[in-house]
């Protein structure tokens, strides 16, 4: 009990104290008393930093896989200018209070704002900020912020990429502002397209037209990229201007093609899934005349030109054959119906596999593509003889995070084609179609009593053996086994010195390419035989080789060929933003680069690997996101130059104007959202001029078993002697391109955008032979010098247009002009003072000169009065031409410039995609103008060779005759021989080129994402599309694309089903 007391006491007690204490130290809790106002602040800031005292803030911030930052930047908000950076290990450590917000910034980050008291000892975890990696633009050697890039750089995505087609260049035309494409070709494996950027402004012999085109940083070839699968596309970017073009040096004067493939994520396994079929036929094919109408107006073209000579056919063969009263005896053959089909099929499947860790990502993907030729096959034939590619391809993109600065790239791509195939090729089985005679013989006959037995196939012949050919017998008795493969092995390297200098980094690369190549040829002899004229009627066939056909087949050995690259590159870069106002970017680069190549190799120069060294750098400065300044360099080195002109250095310099960053700007911002100007200059060298053969210029190429000389009493002792093929020239240099380029940049809305750029170029020191050498000189051969200039320019403009209408529906359109031309500045000649039309100064490159043709002749009166025309014998009803410098007679001296350039000066494009709901649909269209093209009169000449050549329909429906004196028909007086009056290069022979092309179309249907979930699928695409459906145009033979060459495999027609999966 007394405890107790004393307990409850000694509470009271302390109770008592408590308030004591309270009332002395803190009065004013209690009693308020009167203060001033400076004491009034120093109370209340003393109270605060009672309650918010300095502290010690620690963490450590990283990436999502646990990697290290280093140079983070650390910052208090409410303080600007105090701050940290991590260290090595991603930590940091500031004073603060525990209230304070920091700012955690990184590049390529999202930007952290985090409470100081929350953080303390914790990881920070920042995120990629994939909207900033998406404004980075690929540049030469590296990324840029794609708002300080001021080099006319075109970029794609690569789905615009992907047709209905196993090569990707057939897509370039109209998809790329400044890109001049055209298809000349359709057939499998050789269909690639000829594309320049920004036209064709050199005219070196056998010198390099097209632009560099580099895979993820290593040369390749047009084919290499043509076979490229577009699912493997990462990035597509085109480089046309000096300032993104320099890097590159001797290799990017023709502007350069910067393709780089997927990389792994740091994500679970993702698997990626195409497979499509499609349907290709021939999209115009150059009609022929029945063979009624070929034996008629074959009689007439002999008549017409002869009439003291028999006719080749006579009327009871023409009536039999009109009847079909024996087909044996009175053939008549479309030989397209026996070597040509209306479509054939190919295949093509992709899988690609994406994913990885924290240490590993990785990229693997593989291709196969089965194309097949329309060419027909032969049920009597025990080899298949069409066009068959097959085609696999594997490639490996692995990323290893070594530590968490180093990270190391391994990558490893593989091509291997297996061909078969007619040993004349595709193109020329088109050929043999129209040059052979539908009415000679059949393609094969059935055996008679006697060739019951035989195990070859009785090929048809006419009476004059060896004078007519069988094609079907030439293209299926043999075939063409060929194989190529390429294997490339890539390593990377790059190291980031943060933690010594923040934005330093080194790079890397040692790459291995070896491609192959080899062919065979398989063939027998046919058999050949023609049915005999019995007196009973009897069915019996003449054999007219007995003992030269064969019945087995014969080996050939064809070509072998392997080609070795050895390429290495060291890259030491700095990218750094200081005070969020001053962007520095700098890289300086060096490569070398050995190549072996065994093709065609027949001198010693020509064995001798090749190697070229190069260095160079860009220097990128950027105020405040409105003013950018840039400068390149190359310094290269080449061996084709002598000492004093081996090593070139070409500058560019550029600069640019952010004028929508501007503060007067900001109240238009809502309609002008973007709008730059930017203006570069500069210089790129070119070493790759004349031809292989001349491979070292400050060298004689001398040929020690030239032409000799025989002596002796009988003159039968000899001995070789030294041929010059070429005299040493240690001044010729670099062929260096001069090129300006002014563009602007506007964005309209927020969902327009328009880019546009006018570009020159002036090109020196083409190489060029020297015209005019007089003989009182003694030159065996005929020296070049660097002599040439031409000029070029032009302008392109590219327009998208991209909206989201609602949660469901979007619409992108887009459209993009090219204008590109060039013409002769300098240029060896004669004196063309008394012609000044035949001077090529001012004329246009790839123009082509011609006569002027007036009409045909009337008659003999009108062939009598008229200019001689000194191009062989014509008469009535064959061309007449233009006297143009008036001296009485027609010859070379009257040729002109006529037409557009053979190459396309301007290349356009416009297409569009939807969406609604689960459906899309886009199209495309593609055009070109002011190009020409020459009908070739030599190669379609029907009747020649004793009518050996089938007749075309579009001559056999307009064409000038006795009865039908059209003055201006299509085709002149018909003859069984060639005319060459009529066959000399004229306007009536000029083709306009111009065409609009329904290029692509599409539609597709994806599953919801309901029922893809149910099958364990994350997306289920079935799509069908089209390529080449249509085209409008004047020229009516055949596709104007294909231009001079429409006699060749046809483009094809393409109707495609796929279907795309991802898991």
């Amino acid at each position: 009990m007394r405890e107790r007391v004393k307990s409850n006491a000694s509470q009271r007690l302390l109770k008592v104290g408590l308030a004591a204490f309270l009332f002395f130290v803190t009065p004013g809790l209690l009693f308020p008393v009167n203060r001033t106002s400076d004491e009034h602040h120093a109370m209340k800031s003393g109270e605060k930093n009672a309650v918010q005292q300095n502290r010690t803030i620690t963490g450590r911030v990283v990436d999502k896989n646990g990697f290290a930052l280093i140079g983070v930047t650390v910052t208090l908000k409410e303080r600007p200018g105090v701050g940290v950076a991590t260290d090595e290990n991603g930590a940091y450590s500031i004073s603060c209070n525990a209230n304070d917000v920091l700012v955690f910034s990184y590049v390529g980050f999202i930007t952290q704002e985090l409470v100081a008291g929350n953080v303390d000892k914790m990881a920070i975890v920042l995120e990629e900020d994939i909207q900033a990696l998406d404004e980075l633009q690929v540049v030469a050697f590296g990324k840029q912020k794609k708002e300080s890039v001021i080099s006319s750089i075109t970029t794609i995505s690569p789905k615009e990429l992907r047709v209905p087609s196993s090569n990707v260049t057939t897509a370039f035309a109209g998809r790329m502002a400044g890109i001049i494409a055209y298809q000349r070709s359709g057939e499998p494996g050789l269909d690639n397209a000829e594309f320049f950027i920004r036209g064709i402004t050199t005219f070196s012999a056998s010198g390099k037209r097209d632009p560099l085109i580099l895979i993820d940083g290593i040369e390749m070839s047009t084919t290499e990229l043509a076979r490229l699968n577009v699912d493997d596309i990462e990035s597509f970017s085109i480089m046309k201007d000096a300032s993104a073009a320099a890097l590159y040096g001797a290799r990017g004067a023709n502007g350069v093609i910067l393709v780089t493939t997927k990389e792994g994520k740091d994500d679970k396994l993702a698997i990626n899934i195409r497979a499509e079929v499609s349907s290709s036929a021939n999209s115009e094919l150059v009609e022929l005349a029945d063979p009624i109408t070929y034996m008629t107006l074959h009689n007439e073209a002999v008549r017409t030109r002869r009439a003291d000579v028999e006719l080749p056919y006579s009327l009871a063969k023409i009536r039999g054959t009109a009847l079909g009263l024996d087909p044996i005896m009175y053939p008549s053959v479309n030989w397209y119906d026996y070597l040509i089909k209306e479509r054939t099929f190919n295949q093509r499947v992709n899988m690609n596999m994406t994913g990885g860790g924290k240490a590993v990502q990785y990229y693997l993907a593989a291709n196969y593509q089965h194309d097949t030729g329309i060419l027909k096959e032969s049920a009597e034939n025990q080899f298949n003889n069409n066009i068959n590619i097959n085609r696999l391809q594997v490639r490996s993109n692995v990323t290893i995070n070594l530590t968490p600065n180093t990270e190391a790239v391994v990558r490893a791509y593989g091509s291997f084609d297996n061909t078969t195939g007619p040993i004349q090729g595709g193109a020329q089985v088109f050929s043999m179609a129209r040059n052979a005679s539908p009415v000679r013989f059949l393609p094969y006959y059935p055996a008679d009593e006697a060739h019951r037995e035989v195990k070859h196939i009785l090929f048809g012949a006419s009476e004059q053996a060896g004078v007519y050919v069988n094609p079907l017998a030439q293209v299926i008795s043999g075939y063409k086994d060929s194989s190529s493969s390429m294997m490339l092995l890539q390593l990377e390297l790059q190291h980031n010195f943060d933690k010594i200098v923040k934005g330093l980094f080194a790079k890397g690369t040692y790459n291995v390419k070896r491609d192959s190549y080899y062919d065979m040829r398989r063939r027998y002899r046919p058999y050949y035989y023609a049915p005999l004229a019995t007196t009973d009627g009897s069915y019996r066939l003449m054999n007219f080789n007995p003992d030269t056909g064969t019945e087995y087949l014969d080996f050939e050995d064809g070509g072998k060929n392997i080609i070795s690259t050895m390429y290495g590159e060291m890259r030491v870069g700095y990218n750094r933003t200081f005070n969020d106002l001053h962007d520095i970017n700098a890289v300086l680069v060096g490569s070398l680069r050995h190549e072996v190549n065994t093709y065609g190799v027949s001198t010693l120069q020509e064995s001798l690997p090749l190697r070229n060294i190069s260095s160079a750098g860009r220097f990128a400065y950027g105020y405040d996101s409105r003013y950018f300044l840039e400068f390149n360099f190359g310094y290269n080195g080449s061996e084709r130059f002598s000492k004093n002109h081996r090593f070139g250095f070409f500058p560019s310099v550029g600069a640019g104007w952010l004028v929508s960053n501007e503060n007067f700007m900001s109240g238009v911002s809502d309609v002008i959202s973007n709008l730059k100007l930017k203006a570069t200059y500069g210089l790129v060298g070119n070493d790759q001029i004349g031809s292989r053969e001349d491979r070292f210029f400050y060298m004689s190429q001398i040929d020690m078993d030239g032409r000799g000389y025989v002596f002796g009493t009988d003159r039968n002792y000899s001995r070789t002697g030294i041929a010059i093929n070429r005299y040493a020239n240690d001044l010729i240099t670099w062929e260096i391109a001069k090129k300006t380029n002014l563009g602007i940049e506007l964005g309209l809305f927020g969902d327009l955008t328009i880019l546009a750029d006018y570009f020159r170029e002036t090109r020196e020191n083409i190489l060029q032979t020297r015209y005019d050498i007089p003989n009182t000189m003694g030159l065996v051969t005929i020296p070049q010098a660097n002599v040439g200039i031409a000029q070029g320019h032009g302008a392109e403009v590219e327009l998208k247009y991209q909206k989201q209408f609602r949660n469901d529906m979007w619409l992108v359109v887009n459209g993009n002009f090219t204008y590109a031309t060039s013409k002769y500045v300098q240029f060896e000649e004669p004196d063309y003072t008394d012609t000044p039309w035949r001077s090529y100064i001012g004329r246009k490159l790839n123009q082509p000169y011609g006569l002027i043709a007036d009409r045909f002749f009337i008659d003999e009166e009108d062939v009598n009065n008229s200019p001689k025309q000194s191009f062989g014998p014509y008469a009535a009803g064959d061309i007449k031409y233009l006297d143009i410098n008036g001296d009485g007679q027609i010859n070379i001296e009257d040729q002109v410039p006529i037409g557009f350039p053979t190459v396309p000066e301007i290349i356009y494009g416009t297409g569009f995609s939807f969406g609604f709901g689960n459906v899309d649909l886009s199209c495309f269209f593609q055009g070109s103008a002011r190009s020409s093209f020459f009908i070739r009169p030599d190669l379609i000449t029907p009747f020649i060779n004793k009518g050996q050549r089938a007749l075309l329909q579009y001559i056999a429906d307009d064409h000038w005759s006795e009865t039908n004196r059209n003055l201006r028909a299509f085709w002149p007086r018909l003859s069984e021989n060639n005319i060459q009056n009529n066959n000399q290069l004229s306007t009536h022979w000029l083709r306009d080129g111009a065409f609009l092309r329904f290029k692509t179309a599409e539609i597709g249907y994806t599953l919801p994402a309901k029922l893809t979930r149910k099958m364990n699928m994350n997306m289920f695409r079935i799509y069908a599309s089209g390529n080449n459906l249509f085209v409008w145009s004047k020229f009516k033979m055949w596709d104007p694309e294909m231009a001079g060459n429409g006699l060749g495999y046809p483009v094809q027609r393409v109707i495609n089903i796929g279907v795309n999966l991802t898991f």
